[in-house]
């Protein structure tokens, strides 16, 4: 054993004969651990200090007074040349002098074995914590008190290091952050924690405090996630799940628009046609205008269907009719926990829906300045954001928008965005009104008569007296308005449209119960009434809310209504 290496030195020489009193005090005053019993140049023995203190401690101040001093001191081996025998070196420890004879050290030879084995056994214990650790949990993460990263054990999480839990958390690179949970309680944590890849772990933080109960470290461990693992590929399959029933739901939606016919006959319709025809397969945006009722969306979906995207999702979104909180949320979609209320694992929106085939915005002039600014950009860039999320989604889609109303003067009035106006009206398609279109009103009639036939198992005809009335009518709700007097007509089986000299949208109930004429059932009539009131109070507002404020009830009554009615 090298005795230079472990040994306790500044002992203190104290002449013999002495007191307990005089060791203690020395002890009071000098900081050394052992104490050396000398008369003249013979060694006594020695006291170690902490032996002292514990005998102190066990029997009290006053008693240990009292002690003989044979109880506190070991006797040992040792010549005046300060050198050591092979048997000497067997006891516990060994005085050495200076060639003044002085007290240089106190060897104890005991204590290099006892740090070895304290070494050894503190390796063991490393050993076995680290096995448990790397077995029994996913990885370790520690921080500072402040939420800085310190120490990391799974390879994803070396790129944290020096980085902090908060700021991470914002970032949505983990989240909720345990971690920074634990900061903020001052307590033991655990619960679920998101990645941006969007893997799910089970974590637990532990607070290491220091004797002020100031957090120093947080622990926080990966536990065994199998289960969570299992669970999150669930989601994923009902995510997945749910993203393929709104496809076929528009699937189905789009086959329905596709069986809407584009009837006509008149020359303006037929230049429409050439110029669909002529920008269908072009990628570009158009903006359909005419007045409510001319059939926007039916040329919508005609452009759709002559285009390249034709095997692609055709949505169409009213703008009119979403409630202007709920916007937003339908049109971009949302990540989870972005706002109060929203759907757990968050909501995909129509445009990520529309991606690769074509998205119709009808009534655009009722939408939000705040969203034209983001929709301004999926036009410019083709990359959409969902609320709360950190990156931006690319998509490649086609947009047609539409609306009843003088843009330009919106853009004047400071309701529109110029330039979000000039990237829509790239290629400008005017519907002219049916009042401008007469030859397209016979047409349009007969096709009706013979769907709503066939649909009510009825034989109903229109005579020529009927059709001059229906092209004298100025039709304020155009195609829309003659559908519905058409369906009206077929069911009720009479055989005018119209008093003279009275306005089909204002059919009074002596046309319908005249002198010769059979009763209609109740609920039948009231929801004839009920469609043209919804008629009239449409072509005298610019949106629903307008209408629900003409009616006297909520803008979710009068969407409803018009979706019951197909209005």
């Amino acid at each position: 054993m090298d005795n230079g290496k472990y040994h306790i030195r500044n002992a203190v020489y104290i002449p013999w004969p002495t007191t307990i009193e005089t060791i203690l005090l020395n002890a009071i005053e000098l900081d050394c651990q052992w104490f050396i019993l000398q008369e003249n140049e013979k060694t006594i023995g020695y006291i170690n200090r902490s032996t002292l203190y514990k005998k102190v401690k066990e029997v009290g101040f006053k008693k240990a007074l009292i002690l003989p001093l044979e109880e506190l001191m070991t006797k040992p081996i040792l010549n005046n040349e300060g050198e050591l025998s092979s048997s000497e070196k067997t006891h516990n420890a060994s005085l050495l002098k200076s060639e003044f004879d002085k007290i240089d050290s106190v060897i104890d030879w005991n204590i290099g074995g006892r740090i070895s084995n304290h070494i050894a056994s503190d390796k063991w214990i490393l050993k076995e914590l680290e096995t448990i650790f790397y077995n029994f949990f996913h990885n370790i993460l520690i921080t500072d008190g402040y939420g800085n990263i310190t120490f990391a054990t799974a390879e994803d999480d070396q790129q944290y290091l020096g980085k902090n839990v908060f700021d991470l958390e914002r970032q949505k690179e983990f989240y909720p952050s345990v971690t920074a949970k634990v900061l903020s309680t001052g307590k033991r944590e655990q619960g679920l924690q998101y990645t941006k890849s969007g893997e799910v772990f089970e974590i637990e933080s532990v607070p290491i405090k220091d004797g002020n109960g100031k957090i120093v470290r947080v622990i926080s461990i990966t536990k065994d996630s199998s289960e969570v693992t299992e669970l999150t590929e669930k989601l994923n399959e009902v995510k997945n799940l749910l993203i393929s029933y709104q496809q076929e739901v528009m699937s189905v939606q789009q086959e329905h628009s596709n069986k809407k016919p584009f009837i006509y006959s008149s020359r303006e319709m037929k230049s429409l046609k050439i110029l669909i025809k002529s920008v269908a397969s072009f990628d570009t945006t158009v903006l359909i205008l005419g007045e409510t009722g001319v059939g926007k969306e039916v040329v919508a979906n005609k452009i759709h269907s002559m285009s390249n995207r034709n095997d692609k999702p055709f949505i169409a979104v009213n703008c009119g009719a979403i409630p202007e909180n709920l916007m937003e949320s339908e049109l971009f979609g949302y990540e989870e926990g972005s706002f109060s209320g929203a759907r757990k694992g968050g909501k995909i929106g129509v445009f990520e829906l529309a991606n690769n085939g074509t998205i119709f915005l009808d009534e655009i002039g009722e939408m939000p300045i705040h969203l034209q600014v983001k929709l301004l950009r999926v036009l410019q860039e083709k990359k959409v954001k969902r609320i709360g999320g950190l990156q931006e989604k690319p998509i490649d889609l086609r947009i047609i928008a539409a609306t009843n109303q003088d843009l330009a003067k919106k853009v004047i009035e400071k309701t529109f965005r110029e330039d979000l106006y000039y990237r829509l009206n790239v290629v400008p398609v005017l519907i002219p009104p049916l009042r401008e279109r007469k030859e397209d009103i016979e047409a349009l009639a007969f096709y009706y008569l013979q769907f709503f036939n066939q649909k009510f198992n009825k034989n109903i005809e229109i005579n020529e007296l009927m059709l001059e009335r229906l092209k004298k009518y100025s039709w304020p709700g155009n195609v829309r308005e003659l559908q519905n007097v058409v369906e009206r007509f077929v069911i009720t089986g009479q055989d005018v449209f119209f008093t003279v000299n009275q306005p089909i949208s204002l059919v009074s109930n002596e046309v319908v119960m005249g002198v010769n004429r059979k009763f209609p059932q109740l609920f039948d009539f009231l929801e004839k009434a009920e469609q043209q009131i919804l008629l009239e109070a449409k072509t005298k507002s610019k949106n629903t809310r307008d209408m629900a404020d003409l009616l006297g009830v909520n803008q979710s009554t009068i969407v409803r209504k018009l979706k019951k009615y197909n209005l």
